[in-house]
């Protein structure tokens, strides 16, 4: 009666908490599988290779594009970023439903294409919360804050063609907001198959 699963694009500005946020959901959600990028970045401390990403060299990266191997592909902030169109449909296949942690530009081109997705901005309250943000997480330069801020000026542009915006204030309340777009977006009639001819399907012997 169900359809296949469908993707769930988390986007915001660097900053704006969707790897915490994202790690949340998956504890909290049943059914929901993270989709798990490919990177040249550089690997950090308490990420894992396979589980977080997969880091590979800019080499293969480039090589797996030429390839049609991505769904979707961006350099952000001078780092290449990829999901591979393998790992997506065999999960839709199995009527999962996919969280994808991607750019804005990532977000672009799926839209393209023929997949059903439920698209969520998460912004911060204000602009100074994220620069402090930031900051605080004392992972970046100085340089590399101010290219990050400036890069969050372009990918709020696109905040307009999303489905849903939710405002980061807390960890707990954006997890719960994006909790109840998942749970109303699994009731949507387009997720059936012919819902009604399934309702009917399923008189007992013993109905006159």
């Amino acid at each position: 009666m169900k359809k296949n699963g469908f993707l769930i694009t988390l986007a915001s500005p660097s900053g704006g908490g969707k790897s915490t946020i994202c790690k949340q959901l998956m504890n909290k959600v049943n059914n929901l599988k993270y989709s798990i990028s490919w990177t040249t970045r550089a690997i950090r401390v308490n990420e894992e290779d396979g589980k977080d990403y997969f880091f590979t060299s800019i080499e293969d990266f480039k090589e797996k594009q030429k390839k049609n191997f991505f769904l979707e592909s961006a350099n952000v902030h001078d780092n290449w970023y990829g999901t591979s169109y393998e790992f997506i449909d065999n999960c839709l296949k199995n009527e999962e439903i996919l969280l994808l942690d991607i750019d804005v530009q990532g977000v672009e081109q799926i839209r393209k294409q023929s997949y059903n997705i439920v698209s969520i901005f998460i912004l911060p309250p204000t602009e100074s919360e994220l620069r402090e943000r930031l900051i605080n997480r004392k992972t970046d330069s100085k340089e590399t804050i101010k290219k990050r801020l400036s890069n969050a000026k372009t990918e709020i542009k696109y905040l307009p063609k999303y489905d849903y915006l939710v405002i980061n204030d807390t960890i707990e309340n954006a997890v719960n907001n994006i909790i109840s777009i998942i749970n109303a977006e699994k009731l949507k009639v387009e997720r059936y198959i012919e819902p009604i001819k399934s309702f009917y399907n399923q008189r007992s012997n013993n109905e006159y």
